[in-house]
């Protein structure tokens, strides 16, 4: 199972942190995102852990990945879901 890795993300501007993901940046290389796929957040349950958000996306490699934002840190995460058809 692949673990998350640090990212670099580029956000459309939005009233809420952290914004639609449109371009991603992995280990130097850089690429769009396709398609936002899914979207969602997790919390806790206790209250003092900062809520994530994920994204589910298809990006230029064709490849669908998790990006996930952590709101504590305002850091991004990465890893390979599953290779799309």
């Amino acid at each position: 199972m692949m673990k998350f890795r640090h990212a670099k993300v580029q956000t459309a501007d939005s009233y809420t942190a952290p914004g639609k993901p449109f371009y991603m940046e992995i280990d130097g290389a850089g690429m769009d995102i396709q398609t936002v796929l899914n979207h969602w957040r997790q919390s806790y349950e206790d209250p003092s852990f900062y809520p994530e958000e994920f994204y589910k996306v298809k990006a230029a490699d064709n490849k669908v990945y998790i990006l996930r934002y952590c709101i504590l840190f305002n850091s991004w995460w990465v890893k390979e879901y599953e290779r799309a058809s």
